[in-house]
């Protein structure tokens, strides 16, 4: 087979390709894994915001009834 004029025997060069598509499956893997770990990271940061909205809910209701108690 020839490549930029240079004759290569065809195992050589389906060789390279192969490395070359392992090496990019390789590559893939890595950034699923990374973005399965930063989506985990954001749903425990979403879960995190809910229960602190959830707490302060429940402070601005409690100084709510006091202030109502003070007026009275």
């Amino acid at each position: 087979m020839l490549v930029f004029g240079v004759d290569v025997p065809l195992i050589e060069v389906v060789f390279v390709l192969s490395i070359i598509s392992f090496i990019i499956l390789i590559e893939i893997i890595i950034v699923v894994i990374l973005l399965m770990q930063n989506l985990k990271r954001g749903k425990e940061l979403g879960e995190t915001l809910s229960k602190l909205s959830h707490i302060l809910l429940e402070v601005k209701k409690a100084e709510m009834k006091e202030i109502e108690r003070l007026k009275k």
